[in-house]
């Protein structure tokens, strides 16, 4: 079919207008005069130039050739000018119905808003049936989009205009070019909020309703309504989404309602005082405070509306955040379009590292051994905008080495910053190991990061850039239990303080972190004496952002040296010292107060 697709740069039509050319659907794009549309660049669509608000342009002819309408268009903001937003949302929509009438169109598609009825609890969420809510009474946006669906219901009684009427939840997702949803999403990240209140509301991923949408010209029943919805989560579990994707710092503040309130009520004064429009006022305090969520089962039911992970959505919209130049996390400019090549990046530290690194504008390689969790976590960069390689291999041997560093060479024309982070960890007294551990441990951590450094160290030296290996505050004094470990940890800042000394004069910065027992994934393993693979056995000191943040800073202000516990830094003060009181203090801790030792080693 032929669609006539209104709104098409905004985004949702923006991610319709991709779903219907993904499905054979031809796409006829109608624009406001004059309009860049960047979230149209690249699509075969054609695209008519017209206004819905000129009474002297004639859509008829504009639809001519067109079997169905998707309508899209509409002003969402709810600080736009209130008599504007009534105009476009419903007279507009009312020149699209007459126009669909005069035209023949087969079929019609409104996009109406889910805030049109009334919403429930998280145990019985609202549906189609509920009626428009008192508490939106006189706001425009709301409103309008209920008056504009009852238009179109009415023009399906009375004139026999086949519509379908889609109310869309919140939307996130990619090709939020303004932005739209996305502009929550901006604000935590760029404002690090602490706080929330106790409100929340539907989140839907925005390729999943236009995935719907396009359904409904086939599947949609005339005069029906769907909503189109995803995710109920309250606002503090929204934001720790956010965080959590991100690498942020989550809300951990439930603000009390009179609070919110008085804090609106105070900002409304001083824009009636001043005449400034404040973003925060009494009436998007009141709605903060509401909890809107709802239900889509109708739509899974006849339009197969899909439910894909918000984090998903929350992925793509930090990338159109970025792509669109709303979001800039590094105001200092130090990472952008510096290349770095980061060994075990795939989890843990080393794909926070990426991941804080990409955010503040540098180009990433990560490397791994496993090919399958190395792309998954290279997806989810980009999605967030990164512009990023994946290399599978080991960086036990020099040619996986090799490949890791001709790919940045490759990919990004320059490598900047090298950051040795692969590692294994093993448990056992020296005298129960494998040979193998023995082998594997060494391999990995000190060949690991001999071998991608001497790969790497002519293009580091060109650019004058960085080094950094990333050890243990099992190199700063040995732990039972740990020998080899200890040994390769060690050893690395042996290889740190000689390499400093050649590099120096060469304007490179060779850096040494010190971790504690850092917040693992689920999935990681630590190897036992006997070589089989077992989980982890003692509890974080610190979380994987928190590490890559202080990594981050490190490149910054080149520091040699970083000691991320405090008793990691008493212990290392105090074995400079006397070696002797710290090995007294970790055989006491082991022999007698078990769960000391466990804590802090």
């Amino acid at each position: 079919m032929k669609i006539f697709l209104t709104g098409p740069d905004g985004l949702l039509g923006s991610n319709v207008a991709r779903e219907l050319i993904s499905a054979g659907h031809s796409v006829k794009a109608f624009l406001l005069p004059g309009i860049s549309a960047p979230t149209l660049e690249g699509l075969d669509l054609e695209k008519a130039e017209g206004d819905l608000l000129d009474e002297n342009f004639n859509l008829a002819r504009a639809m001519a050739g067109c079997d169905a309408v998707i309508h899209c268009a509409a002003i969402t903001d709810l600080w736009a000018d209130p008599k504007l937003t009534w105009k476009v949302n419903l007279e507009g929509t009312r020149r699209i119905l007459d126009g669909s009438l005069a035209a023949k169109i087969k079929r019609l598609i409104f996009v109406g808003s889910a805030s049109s009825y009334q919403p429930g609890t998280l145990e019985k969420p609202g549906n189609e049936t509920g009626g428009f809510p008192a508490v939106y009474h006189g706001e425009a946006y709301m409103e309008s989009k209920y008056q504009a669906s009852e238009l179109a219901r009415k023009y399906v009684r009375e004139r026999g205009l086949d519509a379908v009427i889609v109310t869309p939840t919140f939307m996130i997702g990619p090709y939020d070019s303004r932005p739209s949803g996305g502009e929550m999403v901006r604000q935590f990240l760029e404002k690090g909020m602490r706080v929330s209140t106790r409100g929340g509301r539907n989140f839907a991923y925005v390729r999943d309703v236009a995935g719907a949408m396009v359904n409904a010209l086939d599947r949609g029943k005339t005069g029906e309504s769907y909503i189109l919805g995803g995710e109920n989560l309250s606002y503090l579990e929204f934001f720790g989404r956010i965080a959590k994707i991100a690498g942020r710092k989550a809300p951990n503040i439930l603000l009390p309602d009179p609070l919110v309130l008085l804090a609106g009520s105070a900002s409304s004064l001083v824009q009636r005082i001043t005449g400034k429009k404040m973003v925060f006022n009494r009436r998007i305090a009141r709605y903060s405070l509401l909890s809107t969520f709802y239900s889509s089962a109708k739509a899974e039911k006849e339009l197969g509306l899909k439910h894909s992970p918000i984090d998903l959505a929350l992925e793509e919209s930090i990338g159109a955040l970025r792509k669109y130049g709303h979001l800039n996390l590094d105001q200092t400019g130090f990472f952008k379009d510096k290349a770095v090549l980061i060994t075990g990046g795939s989890r843990g530290v080393g794909f926070a590292t990426a991941r804080e690194l990409s955010l503040r504008g540098a180009k990433v390689v990560i490397s791994a051994r496993g090919a399958k969790r190395l792309l998954d976590s290279r997806d989810r960069l980009e999605r967030m905008g990164a512009e990023v390689a994946a290399v599978a291999g080991d960086v036990g041997k020099w040619e996986d080495a090799e490949k890791m560093v001709n790919a940045a060479l490759e990919k990004f024309g320059r490598l900047d910053i090298l950051i040795n982070n692969a590692g294994v960890s093993m448990r056992g007294n020296f005298s129960e190991l494998a040979p193998e551990v023995i082998e594997q441990v060494s391999r990995t951590n000190l060949i690991g990061c001999l071998y991608p450094t001497r790969a790497a160290i002519n293009h580091i030296i060109k650019n004058q850039g960085h080094i950094v290996f990333i050890s243990s505050i099992a190199g700063l004094f040995g732990l039972p239990g740990a020998s080899v470990y200890c040994a390769t940890k060690k050893a690395l800042t042996g290889l740190a303080e000689s390499m400093r000394l050649e590099l120096i004069p060469k304007g490179v910065h060779i850096g040494v972190v010190y971790l504690g027992f850092t917040e693992h994934d689920p999935e990681k393993r630590i190897i036992a004496a006997d070589n089989q693979l077992v989980p982890p056995d003692r509890p974080a000191h610190h979380t994987q952002a928190f590490a890559a943040d202080l990594i981050v800073g490190m490149l910054q202000k080149r520091t040699r040296q970083l000691i991320m516990t405090p008793i990691g830094t008493l212990g290392w003060l105090i074995y400079r010292l006397s070696p002797a009181m710290v090995e007294k203090a970790i055989l006491w801790a082991q022999s007698s107060q078990w769960a000391v030792f466990k804590r802090f080693s």
